[in-house]
């Protein structure tokens, strides 16, 4: 459950996008970044990136965090650093309860008329609606 939790957040991080603003002048390389600005920072990038996550970045595979990661910071759905979000826990145990529960009592399987369409509007929202199929166990 862990994994595929994990992987269906790399691949649709709720939000896309985190915004820090620099709280003291810092230099990156060759990059000056002064007080007070704000930088963007690609949730969905840095996850879909195939140069941290391999060739096969765009494609659901759990599989992936079994062995630890040489680097944490390429997987941050809720957020690194002191500014995580406080309900990561809650949320993740929350949707493991969920996931258990509807497990229990159905089997799904995905429409055969599926068409994949992940928007980025405020949160990764499914543009087409969830097609699954789901039958009473």
């Amino acid at each position: 459950m862990n994994l595929i939790l994990q992987e269906t957040l790399r691949l649709y991080p709720n939000p896309g996008t985190l915004v820090r603003q620099a709280s003291k002048r810092v230099q990156l390389r060759n990059i000056d970044i002064p007080v007070g600005t704000q930088l963007y920072l690609s949730i969905t990038t840095a996850h879909h990136d195939p140069k941290l996550w391999g060739e096969d970045a765009l494609e659901f595979n759990p599989m992936r965090f079994v062995e630890p990661r040489k680097h944490l910071a390429p997987y941050f759905p809720f957020g690194l650093g002191p500014n995580y979000c406080v309900g990561q826990n809650l949320a993740l145990f929350e949707m493991k309860i969920v996931l258990v529960m509807v497990l229990q009592r159905y089997s799904f399987v995905v429409s055969p008329t599926y068409a994949h369409g992940p928007m980025l509007l405020m949160t990764v929202t499914p543009q087409y609606g969830m097609q699954i199929i789901f039958r009473r166990l």
